[in-house]
């Protein structure tokens, strides 16, 4: 007896390979994350600078230059809802925390300020972020990107 497709299995079997890789793959790079126990961020309290440890369980992370004209104008618009992470790209000085309440200004290396430029896709400044706290690590906090089927089948996420 002569079997129907001989083939089928085989390219079933291609199909979900690729299908299932392409899944991985695209789901690691729908979400950006900052996890706190390995990358080391710094605050400067008191005039002593200190490891930056997160209290909320939500933060709006915002990138800037402090050499571009109205970026105090852009942090305190952006303040207003919630706590927030400010990373200057220049790593200037400032100490604006202390004109602008919910702002933490942090310090962080060169190298992670690579990854994140990465890992948010950062291409213009100043720009902000909403990250969330993880349900299981709560030193791990995700930001779920714009576009993608990541955010289509997670639909039930609302950024507020």
């Amino acid at each position: 007896m002569k079997k129907c497709c001989p083939g089928l299995p085989l390219v079933f079997v291609i199909v979900f390979i690729v299908g299932a890789f392409l899944y991985y793959q695209y789901s690691f790079t729908s979400t950006s994350k900052i996890n706190f126990n390995e990358d080391s961020f710094y605050q400067k309290q008191d005039d002593s600078i200190s490891l930056f440890v997160p209290q909320s369980s939500r933060y709006k992370l915002c990138f800037y230059s402090s050499f571009t004209p109205n970026f105090i104008e852009f942090l305190t618009k952006n303040t207003q809802e919630s706590p927030t992470l400010a990373i200057d790209f220049y790593q200037q000085g400032q100490e604006m925390q202390k004109h602008i309440k919910n702002l933490i200004e942090l310090k962080i290396s060169s190298t992670l300020m690579l990854k994140l430029i990465h890992e948010f896709d950062v291409k213009i400044l100043p720009q902000c972020f909403i990250v969330k706290q993880d349900s299981k690590d709560s030193k791990l906090y995700t930001y779920l990107k714009e576009n993608g089927i990541y955010k289509l089948v997670n639909f039930r996420e609302n950024e507020k």
